[in-house]
């Protein structure tokens, strides 16, 4: 598994266990790995820094769920995809948003439920569809691609291939960020990107995908839940502190933050 030496991170979290608030309760640190670059609405920016106002969807979200927990502090840490999942299994960070393939299990801890993830404490149900250039000569009917015998898809890498409809091939091309997806979407060296295209049920819209003259195929190719996950290390030491934002999950998606970042 992955075996990576973060030694920067490693204080981060030692440091923060003495603190306590103004009543001298002891205050609970859980430091939270993503990735630095853009993949909107989830996470805007890039780079290592925090932006301080419209961090992303996926950010606002979890910050109101950390604030629903007495004493609780987030702390926000940026890294390639890779390395945040190198250092959760390390214990160097303390939770990631991932969503589930059985190797991840070794990895860090899910909601489990009857030994699967529990979607009802997942962050979120999220529809993904295939974006392609307008003038593309193939098309895709919800159950099969047509007019292409192999479909190339752009993702970012890190991210889990796609599983193929039935026996027809998907490649991956695996790229350094969504935004490069796109531009090479638009210079037709690829087929098809994906995009989030329903939240719960309801609809979306990406600006910048009309913008560049491409289009949503609907309907999704997939859905995917997405889960808090925590490092095995927090949660040998606080299994309190995680069901209980996995319960705030329960009841919380945060849906109107996030069709709020897509309106924008």
């Amino acid at each position: 598994m992955l075996k990576m030496v973060l030694p920067l991170l490693c204080a981060l979290p030692c440091l923060a266990l003495a603190a306590s608030d103004i009543a001298g309760n002891p205050i609970t640190p859980l430091q939270f790995c993503y990735e630095d670059k853009a993949l909107p609405p989830y996470y805007l920016g890039n780079n290592a820094s925090i932006p301080k106002s419209r961090p992303g969807a996926s950010i606002e979200h979890l910050r109101r769920l950390s604030a629903a927990i007495p004493n609780l502090q987030l702390q926000l840490t940026r890294l390639p995809w890779k390395r945040c999942l190198a250092a959760l299994e390390a214990g160097q960070v303390d939770a990631v948003i991932a969503s589930f393939h059985p190797e991840r299990l070794a990895l860090g801890q899910y909601p489990m439920q009857d030994q699967q993830p529990d979607p009802e404490r997942g962050f979120g149900a999220h529809q993904t569809c295939l974006v392609s250039r307008k003038d593309a000569r193939w098309h895709w009917d919800g159950m099969r691609f047509y007019g292409v015998d192999e479909l190339i898809v752009a993702r970012p890498l890190g991210y889990a291939p796609l599983k193929s409809p039935g026996q027809q091939k998907m490649t991956m091309h695996y790229t350094l960020s969504g935004t490069m997806d796109l531009a090479l979407l638009a210079k037709g060296r690829i087929h098809a990107v994906t995009t989030l295209c329903q939240i719960a049920g309801q609809t979306t819209n990406s600006a910048a995908i009309e913008a560049q003259g491409l289009k949503v195929l609907r309907p999704p190719l997939y859905s995917n839940t997405g889960y808090l996950v925590f490092s095995k290390q927090f949660y040998q030491r606080q299994p309190q502190v995680a069901a209980a934002l996995w319960q705030q999950l329960a009841i919380d998606k945060g849906t109107d933050i996030y069709l709020r970042y897509l309106a924008e």
